[in-house]
């Protein structure tokens, strides 16, 4: 069975932002916890692999949720724009 875990990253990355965007990254999580329960993406959920072990999901037209998989636990790592995405991707090569 998969475990989804939150670092502390990605907390300080959802402190940053408004409270309407904290709203849709908990109706992601949802979606992405279903997504790992079923198998199934629920619609108008995005999920793909950027990097060997990293992959990102959608949140909406700007944020992004980066996660990370090792021994079928998922690291939720990052919340954020493309950017920020880019920015974190840069500083793990």
């Amino acid at each position: 069975m998969k475990k989804i875990s939150v670092l502390p990253s990605f907390d300080r990355s959802i402190k940053k932002m408004n409270p309407q965007d904290k709203n849709q990254i908990a109706e992601s999580l949802e979606a992405f916890n279903t997504f790992l329960v079923s198998g199934k993406d629920p619609f108008g959920f995005r999920f793909k692999k950027i990097n060997h072990n990293k992959y990102e999901f959608r949140v909406n037209i700007k944020l992004r949720v980066v996660v990370k998989e090792e021994n079928n636990t998922f690291y939720l790592v990052l919340a954020g724009s493309h950017e920020d995405v880019k920015r974190y991707l840069r500083s793990f090569r």
